[in-house]
């Protein structure tokens, strides 16, 4: 969703619902299909679809696997696409908010590359407000790359945890089960990068 601030966090949940209710109809099932595919209520799946609640990281990415694609397909595309160089102006940002700040799952992902056909990379700018993060572990093929621009993260990559720091870096493999979450008491940002965007 564009980083603009006249868009609402009500119309974010309703721009989500509606690609995923899109989704979901595209492959011919049911709320209660997908729902026993991602262990994940009929009721809580129709709130989603319908702009009425927000979902964690997690559960995004669970839907988004079920429905045979990825969270990459939430974002608006907003580049520049004239010519061999793809431009995202910092004020067209694409950026999805995910969880909620109370039940400390909240995290932020700012689209720092076009999404499209063939593309190898995707690049985010992930803010993770105070002890919120992804509160399930996730796993998918490929690799990922981070770099800590401000703050920290408590990363665990399967059931080890390391906290990493302002200016440090990592990688791993993402078929790993993976999971992080902002041990401190500020925001963290951290520049993510996964190969190919299977997320």
């Amino acid at each position: 969703m564009p980083r603009d601030r006249s868009v609402t966090l009500p119309e974010m949940s309703a721009q989500i619902g509606a690609k995923l209710k899109h989704g979901r109809l595209l492959m011919g099932i049911s709320l209660t299909e997908l729902g026993k595919r991602v262990d994940l209520s009929e009721g809580f799946l129709s709130k989603l679809e319908n702009g009425h609640s927000q979902a964690s990281l997690a559960t995004l990415h669970k839907l988004m696997q079920a429905l045979g694609t990825n969270i990459s397909d939430l974002f608006v595309p907003s580049s520049d696409r004239a010519g061999p160089v793809q431009v995202v102006r910092s004020t067209d940002r694409p950026r999805l908010e995910t969880g909620h700040r109370r039940a400390g799952n909240y995290v932020a992902l700012e689209r720092l590359v076009a999404s499209g056909p063939g593309q190898l990379l995707q690049v985010n700018i992930h803010v993770v407000a105070p002890g919120g993060g992804s509160s399930e572990a996730i796993s998918h093929p490929g690799q990922e790359f981070g770099y800590v621009l401000s703050g920290a993260i408590e990363l665990t990559v399967a059931g080890q945890s390391n906290v990493i720091g302002e200016g440090d870096s990592f990688s791993f493999d993402s078929s790993l089960p993976h999971a992080y979450r902002n041990p401190g008491d500020t925001e963290a940002r951290i520049l993510w990068v996964n190969t190919p965007p299977t997320f």
